[in-house]
């Protein structure tokens, strides 16, 4: 659990005064998350999630409401925000952006199931049909963001990590970045982050890594996420595969996709790696923080690196 940023009854409830969404009966932090402070809120109107966004500055947070909500709008299940009286998408609470959304029913995955990891695959690949059609704001550039964030972090890391590091940004610097597939998308698409009731799938929650990237690096993202097994350190290929298969047959990849999607793998590797060597060598302070081993993701890596059964979309 993280918890930056407190909130107490009293701060909380002059906050809500903001909404028209009843009175507070009761709010608790949540077990979950690493980068922001989020909190349950019970009302007289309904349930609710509080975030306290700690991870992205204030003029990121336009871009990624509203691409919730077009999301949302159409037909994408995900929490949406609500909107202040004033009409605005956030707030401020204790000198942090502030966003109310509505809670979800069901619960984060913790081991997918088949059926499970192939509506993620058709939901991705729906979520890139409709971000083709919206403005590309807030690039960010993934290889020159694990470049800049591996420059800092080089003092840090044994002699091994520093040669695999450098191994796979040169790699990365091979991709054909500028012919891919480009737009909004969530970059974050772990299972916690995707509320199933059974095989249903209730919503996307957690946009707050969204920006504007390739399309086939927020599918790298999701692949390594649903089908890797940190604990054992195993890829689960066949799982890979309904993915794959479930997105395509929406979104089918184009020729510079194929190409580049063994390279793009590795990178939605390492940028988890390096995020969470971050989070060990740069923590931010906090009342209660999660960090999570930074060694799940470099063993991944590497595995990425060795192994010739990951050519899924040649």
């Amino acid at each position: 659990m993280s918890v930056y940023t407190p909130v107490t009854q009293e701060q909380l409830e002059t906050y809500l005064q903001q909404y028209s969404v009843g009175e507070l009966v009761s709010f608790q932090g949540i077990e979950a998350g690493v980068e922001n402070t989020n909190y349950f809120v019970t009302t007289s109107a309904g349930e609710y999630v509080l975030t306290l966004v700690e991870s992205v500055s204030t003029d990121q947070l336009p871009f990624i409401l509203n691409f919730i909500e077009q999301l949302s709008l159409n037909g994408i299940a995900c929490a949406s925000p609500v909107h202040l009286n004033d009409s605005h998408l956030f707030g401020e609470l204790n000198q942090r952006p502030a966003v109310l959304m509505s809670r979800l029913s069901g619960s984060p995955v913790k081991q997918p199931d088949d059926q499970q990891a192939s509506v993620i695959g058709l939901t991705l690949a729906r979520m890139h049909q409709l971000a083709s059609q919206q403005p590309a704001d807030q690039f960010i550039h993934i290889h020159q963001w694990c470049a800049e964030l591996g420059g800092l972090l080089m003092p840090h890391i044994t002699d091994s990590e520093k040669q695999l590091l450098q191994h796979n940004l040169m790699e990365t610097g091979l991709i054909q970045w500028a012919a891919l597939p480009t737009g909004p998308i969530h970059a974050d698409l772990f299972p916690d982050n995707a509320m199933f009731e059974g095989d249903k799938l209730c919503g996307l929650i957690d946009f707050y890594h969204a920006c504007s990237a390739p399309f086939l690096y927020d599918l790298c993202v999701t692949l390594n996420a649903w089908c890797y097994d940190e604990a054992t350190q195993q890829y689960d290929f066949n799982k890979a595969l309904l993915i794959l298969d479930s997105y395509q047959s929406v979104r089918p990849l184009n020729a510079q996709e194929q190409k580049s999607f063994s390279a793009m793998l590795q990178v939605a590797a390492m940028r988890f790696w390096l995020s969470r060597l971050r989070d060990i060598h740069f923590p931010k302070d906090g009342e209660v923080v999660t960090r999570k081993d930074p060694q799940g993701k470099m063993q991944l890596l590497e595995l990425l690196g060795e192994s010739q059964s990951l050519q899924l979309a040649s």
